[in-house]
C-alpha cells in the first residue's frame, strides 16, 4: 500500500522510496535496479470513481456460499513493535530467581493479549508475526525481545480501547519480572467507510447479473484504503479456496473470477454514465 499511499498524499515520496525490505534494500534502489524509477510525478489526479476487485483473502464468502462480496469498508489496523528489556547474563552461572529475563514475561504477555481479542470478539484480531531475541546467543539470557503485533477491529472506538488495554497489560506484566517495556506504534490505518454510490453500483451489478452476494468489511488492507481519500471508492470480493492468501496454495475458481470481473465492468459502467 505504500505506492497508493504516496499517490494519495498519505506519505511523502521520500518515505515511500525509503521503505526497506528484510535485507535492508530500499524501494527506490530496487526500482532503479530494474529500470522502473520513472520521472512521472506520483500524485493523485481527478478520478470519478475507483473500484478494486480482489479475492476475499478469508473464508467467509466460501462458508456462506456467496459469490460476490460487496465491500463497504476496511477495518482499522495498527502495527506495533513490542520491546521487552531485561539484563543479559550467562545461561549457566546465573540462578533463575536472580534473572531479569524477558522471556519470563513473554508467555504471560501473549496470553493476556490474546485475551483482549477474546474480550472484543467476534470482530477483533491480534497476531504476533515475528519475534527476535537480542543478542541472540544460545548461552545468554537476552537483553531484549522484539515482537511484532498486528491488531485489527472494524470499529474505531473499539480498537482504541484495545490499544489502551494492551499498553497497560504489557507494562503491568513486565514489571512483575523487573523488566521494562515499550510499545512502539509502527503503522496506524483508521477504519475506512467506502462511498455509498460506489457500493450501490457494486450491489446493483451483482443483483442484475444474478450473483449471490453479501455485504462485508475487508479484514485486510488494500490500495483502496488510500485511494478512497481522494476519490469515491469501493471493492468487489470473490471467494478464495479455504480462505488462503499470501500462500502458494492460494486459489480462486475461474467461475468466481469471471463473476468478479463482470460485476466490476457493470459497476464501472453505472458510475461512468451517472
Amino acid at each position: 500500500m505504500s505506492g497508493s499511499g504516496v499517490w494519495a498524499g498519505a506519505f511523502d515520496l521520500e518515505y515511500g522510496h525509503g521503505r526497506l525490505d528484510g535485507e535492508s534494500r530500499t524501494i527506490k534502489d530496487e526500482l532503479r535496479r530494474i529500470g522502473y524509477l520513472g520521472a512521472a510525478k506520483c500524485r493523485a489526479k481527478p478520478v470519478k470513481a475507483a473500484f478494486e476487485a480482489h479475492i476475499e483473502q478469508g473464508p467467509i464468502l466460501e462458508n456462506k456460499n456467496k459469490q460476490i462480496g460487496i465491500v463497504t469498508g476496511v477495518q482499522a489496523m495498527r502495527w506495533y513493535d513490542l520491546i521487552i528489556r531485561g539484563v543479559p547474563c550467562h545461561a549457566g552461572t546465573t540462578p533463575m530467581e536472580m534473572r531479569r529475563d524477558p522471556f519470563m514475561a513473554l508467555h504471560r504477555v501473549i496470553d493476556k493479549l490474546y485475551q483482549i481479542a477474546d474480550d472484543f470478539r467476534p470482530l477483533a484480531r491480534i497476531t504476533f508475526g515475528a519475534i527476535r531475541a537480542e543478542p541472540g546467543s544460545r548461552n545468554t539470557v537476552p537483553e531484549q525481545l522484539i515482537m511484532t503485533v498486528d491488531m485489527r477491529h472494524p470499529e474505531r472506538d473499539q480498537i482504541g480501547h484495545m490499544d489502551r488495554i494492551m499498553g497497560e497489560t504489557v507494562m503491568n506484566e513486565c514489571s512483575k519480572y523487573r523488566l521494562t517495556a515499550e510499545v512502539k506504534e509502527e503503522w496506524n490505518s483508521p477504519a475506512v467507510n467506502f462511498d455509498d454510490g460506489c457500493i450501490n453500483a457494486v450491489r446493483n451489478a451483482a443483483e442484475r447479473l444474478g450473483y449471490s452476494n453479501m455485504e462485508m468489511a475487508s479484514g485486510a488492507g488494500h490500495d483502496s484504503v488510500y485511494v478512497s481519500r481522494v476519490a469515491p471508492t469501493s471493492m468487489i470480493f470473490v471467494p478464495c479456496e479455504g480462505g488462503l492468501s499470501h500462500n502458494e496454495e492460494e486459489n480462486a475458481s475461474k467461475e468466481d473470477l469471471e463473476a468478479g470481473c463482470n460485476v466490476l465492468l457493470h459497476a464501472m459502467l453505472e458510475m461512468a454514465t451517472a
